[in-house]
């Protein structure tokens, strides 16, 4: 099972992406964005193993907490930016893909 990947022309300011599962909706021009893509992906395959609906209930219900410059901090938040941030390092150091990749159920890039 895989999301379905949607671009539209415009999401609210300051929004590249969201996961509303079982859809990951991009703005234009960001769905080649890869690290952003797994950073999406997190968001769906978490909401699958909680389940969709307690995951968005405790997602909400916590996001009062984490406003702004602290909306990085969420719970649900900080291990997608981390993973994030991970395949931007990775990217930069021109190293392998395939763990990460292979860990979201995503394909490799090279491989389409």
């Amino acid at each position: 099972m895989k999301p379905i990947e949607v671009t539209v022309p415009a999401l609210q300011k300051g929004i590249d992406a969201i996961t509303l599962w079982p859809f990951i909706i991009y703005r234009r021009g960001v769905r080649d964005n890869l690290p952003l893509r797994c950073h999406e992906w997190f968001h769906w395959r978490h909401a699958l193993r909680w389940g969709v609906l307690p995951w968005y209930a405790v997602y909400l219900l916590l996001k009062p907490f984490y406003l702004g410059a602290r909306s990085h901090l969420h719970p649900f938040e900080a291990p997608a930016y981390a993973l994030q941030q991970k395949i931007i390092d990775m990217q930069a150091a021109g190293e392998s893909l395939d763990g990460p990749l292979a860990e979201l159920g995503m394909a490799c890039p090279s491989a389409g």
